[in-house]
């Protein structure tokens, strides 16, 4: 780490502190000057790309995500909230390793997330998410 002061390449840990946003601060010593800094590190996550049905890509945003998954539990009580619900969807995304993903993977992963939160929640979100224009298809869905 280059120090502010003199710009010396070399400086030794005095204090480490994690935040509650998944980051830690750090105090340094600079070895030349003997001047004290701060510094913070946070993890950078990989940005996924999403591929929609059009072929057009797109950053993956969870405010999107979560913005549905809220329509999708609006009038169901299923105890969980929509955080949560966010939460284990992003992390079973991320754990796929991919960096670009296809919306229906995020469809699939969310309907496998939201069938344990609630049955109702979960078909509100195959409804309003897939090609699914008639009856038969909701059967289909609801008897698998």
């Amino acid at each position: 780490m280059k120090c502010i002061f003199c710009s010396n390449n070399e400086s030794k840990v005095v204090d480490s502190r994690y935040l509650k946003d998944t980051s830690i601060r750090r105090r340094r010593e600079c070895l030349r000057c003997g001047k004290r800094f701060t510094t913070y590190e946070t993890v950078e996550t990989n940005p996924m790309v999403v591929t929609n049905v059009d072929n057009v890509r797109e950053p993956f945003k969870t405010e999107k995500l979560a913005e549905s998954i809220r329509y999708a539990t609006y009038c169901v009580d299923s105890g969980a909230s929509v955080d949560n619900i966010v939460d284990k969807i992003e992390s079973r995304l991320l754990s796929l390793q991919k960096q670009e993903i296809s919306t229906k993977d995020i469809v699939k992963i969310a309907l496998d997330v939201l069938i344990e939160v609630s049955n109702m929640a979960c078909l509100v979100y195959y409804i309003q998410h897939t090609d699914c224009d008639n009856f038969d298809g909701v059967r289909r869905f609801i008897n698998r």
